[in-house]
């Protein structure tokens, strides 16, 4: 049975539907996780399951200075976490808390 890709524009879900046999077949496609019918057909290649737009990962780090905790964008690149300042005093003493296994690939 063939399947499409889509996209829930209510809670960014990416899930597979069946493609309906015939015309008198066709249904409202709705999103298995919401209900919502507010959704789109996206390429093969989207990864199911997944939210394509939920954003830039997260890194947490804290400043040995001031003792302030925050969160950055995760860096695109070894040199560009160097540079990486306390938003609070500008330290640059700096130690990330984010676990290592949520290290990038760094690419470019």
């Amino acid at each position: 049975m063939e399947e499409y890709i889509y996209l829930c524009h209510q809670c960014r879900n990416v899930f597979k539907l069946p493609v309906p046999s015939g015309p008198s077949q066709e249904r409202e496609s709705k999103c298995p996780k919401c209900g919502s019918l507010h959704i789109e057909s996206l390429p093969s290649w989207a990864p199911i399951g997944s939210n394509l737009y939920e954003g830039p990962p997260v890194w947490e780090y804290a400043c040995q200075q001031c003792q302030n905790v925050f969160k950055l964008p995760a860096p695109h690149s070894p040199s560009q976490e160097k540079e990486v300042t306390c938003p609070e005093c500008g330290g640059r003493h700096i130690h990330r808390l984010t676990p290592t296994g949520f290290v990038p690939l760094y690419c470019g």
